[in-house]
């Protein structure tokens, strides 16, 4: 049976990568776009509107810092530890737990 083709490494990074940034703002996306408030507004925001109140609020620039230490982690993840998938899923799904369990583990939860 022949195996399937691996991705590139660029791509894998890349998919690594989103993993990786997924899980870091998912939790602040969803928490977010459930409480932003907008003061001083009597329609209810729309979702732009709501995404640049929570840029200001958790200070979105702080995060373009992290983003590109994800970037170092997923490019170190990719060609240290020589991962390699065969699919796109298989390499987010690893970013994602990657940065989950570096989070449990130096949060002590």
């Amino acid at each position: 049976m022949p195996q399937p083709a691996t991705l590139s490494p660029a791509v894998t990074i890349g998919w690594v990568l989103a993993g990786i940034i997924i899980s870091l703002l998912l939790p602040v996306a969803v928490n977010t776009l459930k409480s932003a408030r907008l003061e001083g507004l009597e329609a209810k925001p729309s979702l732009g509107m709501r995404i640049a109140a929570a840029w200001d609020r958790y200070g979105g620039n702080r995060y373009l810092g992290i983003a590109l230490a994800a970037a170092f982690v997923a490019v170190v993840l990719v060609f240290l530890l020589g991962l390699e998938f065969s699919k796109s899923r298989d390499a987010i799904l690893a970013g994602f737990a990657w940065e989950s369990l570096i989070n449990k583990l130096l949060s002590g939860k």
